[in-house]
């Protein structure tokens, strides 16, 4: 049997790097896989197996205008939507645990809005992403 621990980390634990440079300017991040599946049927009522088919990520990250500012200028042609890039987020706590590290290949993002309001002292952008694979625990 494996041997594993239930470590809790938290938001002080992590380390978020966008195109090879660590951000100090995000408030928050997020990603999701998902996988088409369905029941083969056949002979009877009950299915006979679960078929998998394509995989699907995607995710948001949320910055500091000023990040954002400088994906903008790192850009083709200063277009965030024409970037291409890696998310590293790694997880290494204070007490010596274990460090984790997902690594989001490939992303892009899909759109993006920025706007602000009376009595509001930064700007925060919303960044959905898509992306092509994750490789967990690097």
């Amino acid at each position: 049997m494996a041997e594993y621990t239930s470590k809790n980390y938290s938001w002080n634990d992590i380390s978020i790097a966008v195109g090879g440079r660590i951000i100090e300017g995000v408030d928050e991040i997020e990603y999701t896989a998902k996988q088409e599946k369905t029941v083969l049927r056949g002979r009877g009522t009950v299915g006979h197996k679960i078929v998998r088919g394509n995989k699907d990520f995607e995710g948001k990250i949320v910055l500091w205008q000023s990040e954002v500012e400088a994906m903008i200028k790192d850009a083709p042609n200063n277009d965030i939507l024409a970037l291409n890039f890696d998310v590293i987020w790694s997880f290494t706590p204070n007490d010596g645990g274990a460090t984790v590290t997902d690594v989001l290949r490939s992303c892009e993002v899909k759109e993006y809005k920025k706007g602000m309001k009376q009595g509001d002292q930064n700007m925060l952008v919303e960044l959905p992403i898509i992306f092509l694979d994750i490789k967990h625990q690097q």
